[in-house]
Parts: C-alpha cells; structure tokens; sequence
C-alpha cells in the first residue's frame, strides 16, 4: 500500500490492520511520511517507546511531535520535553480533542492517530463514535490530512464500521 498516494487523494484514513503486524505497519506508515510535520496521537505507547521503536527501525523522528495520552497514567509526572504534549489519560476525550485541535491549526502535515480502538478500554461505544465524527469534522476544516488506525479486533468491529462512515477511505491490511 502506497500512503502518500492514497494520502493524496484522501484527507482521512482509517488504517485496519492486525494485532501481529501492529509495529511493522506503524513503523512502514511513519517512514513513509518522514520529513513531513506529524502530530502523533498515541493512546497504547509512551512518546519513549515509540522514539526507541522509530530509532531502532530508522525513522527520523524530527518533525513528528508526540500528544502522548498514557505516560501519565503509568508515571506520576513524566518529565515535559520538547516535542511531546501529555494527557492525562486516553480516556479523557475532551481534553485530547482540544489538544488535537490545537495542533491541528499549526498546520501540520499529518495526524496519525494511534490507534482507536484503544478508547474502547478507557470509553464505551457512543462517546467514543462522537469523538471520532467530531474529530475528523475538525480535520476536514484544515488542510492536516489524517490516518486513524483500528486492530482488526471482533469485539470492536461496531466502532470500526462506524468510523469508517466519517473518514474518506478505509483500508485493510
């Protein structure tokens, strides 16, 4: 699959891929869209872990700026560093949505989202659909262009089909 030239010809994206190729297919997605601007939503990885995985997998991470919603419930306090906003928890959908907006009107290239079905450990069904309508009604007003990736998991193939209404394309791998 070609990211940037379906990027090209759609602003959102739902990414579904499989527990196993999880990190390969971040890794792929990630290099890909390298030396672009990229707000990095992340809901299951700390902005470390995710770093180490880039490093290790050479993807440049300079211009990818982390919103990283679960250092903080692992951590008391992780330590605030350039190119990393903390949430308090991927539970807390208002407060990631007013970050996201921020972020999104500095005009970044991407969001990557990673990943939705993560709300539903944290959300039920019904808020998080809101969400993900809302959010991607907010990226529509910008030029960001969006991926959201979902595991292919049968317990949350609702969610799954229901986002898939609000983004341009969704793709399987």
């Amino acid at each position: 699959m070609d990211i940037k030239k379906e990027l090209s010809e759609n602003q959102t994206i739902l990414l579904i891929m499989s527990s196993t190729d999880y990190n390969k297919e971040i890794v792929d997605v990630a290099k890909k869209l390298a030396g672009k601007s990229i707000a990095y939503v992340t809901l299951n990885k700390t902005r470390d872990s995710l770093i180490e995985l880039f490093k290790k997998n050479k993807v440049k991470t300079d211009n990818i700026v982390f919103i990283d919603a679960i250092s903080k419930t692992i951590k008391s306090t992780p330590e605030e560093s350039e190119g990393v906003y903390y949430v308090s928890s991927p539970g807390a959908l208002t407060e990631i949505s007013l970050v996201i907006s921020k972020f999104i009107r500095h005009n970044f290239d991407y969001l990557i989202f990673d990943s939705l079905t993560n709300l539903l450990v944290y959300e039920s069904k019904a808020p998080v659909g809101k969400f993900v309508a809302s959010l991607v009604n907010k990226i529509k007003e910008s030029k960001t262009k969006a991926i959201f990736y979902a595991l292919s998991v049968k317990e949350q193939e609702a969610l799954i089909k229901e986002s898939g209404m609000f983004v341009d394309k969704v793709i399987e791998l």
